[in-house]
């Protein structure tokens, strides 16, 4: 039997899983992410650790395996969270998490420097401080004997490769996280890594997802009973490799990933028309499918307004949450919440961007207050699709839905009654683990490509369809929202970082 091994490093969990050919699990094995919180929006790891939990969660995985069977591993992680590795592949320091604030002013210097516009053209990336190129400057400024000794910076899922024996390398999904490869061409942007005072020799050899990098060495071997000299090949971007299990390859699918952020993914053909016109609403960047790119987007803190919520309203978990909101009626009593309590994401992308209640009497329950709120981030993403679509020039005909949200159907309804779209979720909830397996069935020769991949898997999946009275209900809630609550936002002011309660007399 081939078995055939996805490791997804996350900002939460790390995930081992084993697949056959045909897209059943085997066997999987799951640690938190050992990432150490050192302030609001500041975390960091230490490399040794992450390498420790994923070798300790393939020493569970392989227990339950015959080893001989594997025929690849390959590993998928974060984006923009790097390893600095001496010559000897030692790291220097601790790894910063993708969300670490400490590069913010680096970003704010590097905008004013280059211009958006500029760096959008040349990486299809709007500035901001999460990319690997803000993270070395920050390096460079705050520790520089850090980076004078850096032989190679390594994307997470790439340091873990190479812990298990493969060579330093990084694929073209990693890279459009970096804000320092240029896209149309695929190879690094030595016209920004010049300006930035970067040096280029630090970066891996771009090669495509599922090349083979190496096999397990024996001391890897030890470390995670895996059989030494079993194939290791490319990994990828985390999102992107949970498109490719989810089969979003082409034009017209969308991935909704809903977690902390809900992020929304969608292939598109070619990117040279949307980079000249430097549309900053979606980020652009490289699909681990050959000769295929994606546009992506995001409602911001999703999974923090509902977390906040539960806390605030005294539950114990979102389930609880969900069920409440159940208990109100479609449009809340009248009540809408503009969800960027995190910032606006697609399209708005402004990071002062606030929330806003509008409606609020004192007839008002918790429920409203709750249905309110996933009424809202579904509003947001009826936004985000037709913004999509605008975009990428494609109507959206197959939304596939991942992510700890997706595996609820009173969740996935809704979202289905609000944007008018059928939602499709697998039942199988590990995608980006899939999805990096599925990269090194790949380039083991077990699929002859990424389609007759997605074909092979095919598998169990719920299927929300719109309920007509329903959607035309939320049909004239969403323009309500947009004349009274978003046309108001801007108006007000809320895009520019001021938050906004309206108390009114009675609902609109």
């Amino acid at each position: 039997m081939v078995c055939l091994i996805g490791i997804d490093i996350g900002s939460t969990n790390t995930k081992v899983c084993a697949f056959d050919e045909g897209g059943s699990l085997l066997a999987s094995a799951t640690q938190p992410t050992p990432w150490r919180a050192v302030g609001p929006r500041r975390a960091h790891a230490h490399a040794s650790a992450l390498w420790a939990t994923a070798a300790e969660c393939l020493r569970t995985l392989t227990a339950q395996l015959n080893p001989s069977d594997v025929a690849g591993v390959a590993v998928a992680s974060i984006g923009e969270t790097g390893v600095a590795l001496d010559a000897r592949g030692e790291p220097l320091c601790k790894v910063l998490a993708w969300y670490d604030e400490c590069s913010l002013p680096q970003a704010q210097a590097v905008e004013a420097l280059l211009g958006s516009r500029r760096i959008y053209q040349a990486t299809g990336l709007p500035p901001g401080h999460t990319y690997t190129a803000l993270k070395l400057l920050w390096l460079q400024q705050v520790h520089p004997d850090v980076l004078a000794h850096t032989t190679h910076w390594l994307p997470v899922c790439d340091y873990v490769a190479a812990c298990l024996g493969a060579q330093p390398a990084m694929g073209y999904s990693q890279a459009s996280r970096s804000m320092l490869m240029k896209l149309e061409t695929r190879c690094w942007w030595q016209e920004g890594l010049q300006a930035l005072g970067l040096p280029g020799s630090i970066l891996p050899q771009l090669l495509p997802e599922g090349s083979p990098t190496g096999r397990v060495t024996p001391a890897a071997a030890q470390q995670t009973d895996l059989l030494a000299g079993t194939p290791i090949f490319l990994g990828g971007h985390d999102h992107v490799c949970g498109a490719l299990a989810a089969g979003v390859l082409s034009p017209g699918a969308v991935l909704d990933s809903t977690g902390t952020t809900e992020a929304q993914l969608t292939a598109i053909a070619a990117v040279q028309q949307h980079l000249a016109a430097a549309n900053q609403a979606f980020c652009l960047g490289c699909h681990v499918v050959p000769d295929t790119y994606y546009a992506t987007g995001a409602i911001l803190g999703a999974g923090g307004l509902l977390a906040w919520l539960v806390d605030l309203l005294g539950l114990t978990n979102v389930d609880e949450l969900l069920s409440l909101a159940q208990t109100s009626s479609p449009g809340a009593e009248g009540l809408y919440l503009l969800p960027h309590l995190a910032g606006a994401g697609s399209p708005d992308r402004d990071s002062g961007a606030r929330g806003i209640l509008v409606g609020l009497t004192l007839s008002h329950r918790r429920a409203d207050l709750a249905r309110a709120a996933f009424e809202g981030l579904a509003y947001e993403l009826r936004v985000l699709w037709q913004a999509l679509e605008a975009y990428s020039g494609v109507p959206i005909k197959h939304v596939v839905g991942v992510g700890g949200g997706a595996r609820s159907a009173a969740w996935s309804q809704l979202k289905a009654d609000v944007t008018g779209h059928a939602l499709t979720v697998p039942q199988q909830s590990e995608a980006v683990a899939q999805g990096a397996a599925l990269l090194a069935g790949l380039g083991a020769g077990v699929y002859a490509d990424a389609v007759s991949a997605v074909d092979r898997i095919r598998q169990a999946e719920s299927r929300y369809q719109p309920e007509p009275e329903r959607q035309a209900r939320y049909d004239q809630l969403y323009e309500g929202y947009i004349i009274k609550l978003r046309e108001k936002a801007a108006m007000l002011g809320s895009l520019s970082g001021h938050c906004y309660l309206e108390l009114a007399t009675k609902s609109i």
